[in-house]
């Protein structure tokens, strides 16, 4: 997050600064400055390791290495900067109403819905995405969804058929470029790496306070299944994989 280009670290302060710092504390209070002049120094090797979305297995928790993973947070180790905890805070004060059943539903689209990335988790059309959040709220008795995305027309969508009972954070939306990955895709304004990676951690960390989840396969869900202590219902869309027969 400090020593190679990343979504948040503005290229000028490649090597400077560390991007994980902007938004959580360092697990063990350390920094890189600090860790380089220990004795011994072990980089990690370049290997591709399974990602976590990937397997139904993690996100279901059929074998509990989901509740190690959560182990991070409960022992500090995956802490939100305090200061951002507080802002986060309020928003969800702001937008979550006490005794109002809330469904969080996390959708993917733009880069993946237009390359269809190979081996990746299919994500939903938004008009299946749209009938199984219908069926949910009804089955599982929530009054309001919360909803993150970073596709315009997700949201629009959402908001035309569910209204006022459709909650979103105020946050700017990136113009998808065809052929780029979202995260490469700039808004117009001041220090907007980081205020996208704020924007898109406030979300996670308020889906992780919903009643109920409802959420496409990618690393966002990963992230939104560690915070969250537990969820009374979950649904992921298995839909197979770009390019492959498969459902995991």
């Amino acid at each position: 997050m400090q020593n190679y280009g990343n979504p948040y670290l503005p290229p000028e302060k490649l090597g400077k600064e560390n991007a994980w710092e902007y938004f959580f504390e360092q697990p063990l209070r350390i920094g890189l400055e600090q860790a380089y002049e220990g004795e011994n120094i072990i980089l990690s090797a370049e290997e591709v390791q399974p990602r976590l979305y990937e397997t139904m297995n993690f996100l279901e928790n059929r074998d509990g290495s989901l509740t190690e993973w959560r182990m991070l947070v409960k022992m500090g180790l995956l802490k939100v900067k305090p200061a951002l905890m507080e802002e986060i805070s309020a928003v969800q004060k702001k937008l979550f109403k006490k005794n109002v059943r809330m469904l969080g539903v996390y959708l993917r689209g733009t880069d993946y819905s237009a390359s269809k990335p190979y081996g990746h988790p299919i994500v939903p059309p938004v008009e299946f995405a749209l009938s199984t959040v219908v069926e949910k709220m009804q089955e599982w008795s929530c009054a309001k969804l919360f909803l993150s995305t970073e596709d315009k027309t997700i949201v629009k969508v959402f908001k035309d058929i569910f209204k006022d009972l459709c909650i979103t954070i105020n946050r700017e939306y990136v113009d998808y470029i065809p052929g780029k990955v979202v995260t490469s895709c700039r808004v117009d304004r001041e220090n907007d790496r980081f205020l996208q990676g704020k924007e898109y951690l406030t979300e996670l960390v308020l889906l992780s306070q919903c009643n109920s989840l409802v959420a496409a396969r990618c690393s966002g869900t990963v992230g939104i299944m560690m915070l969250a202590e537990s969820f009374e219902h979950t649904y992921f869309f298995n839909l197979g994989r770009y390019g492959m027969i498969s459902l995991d």
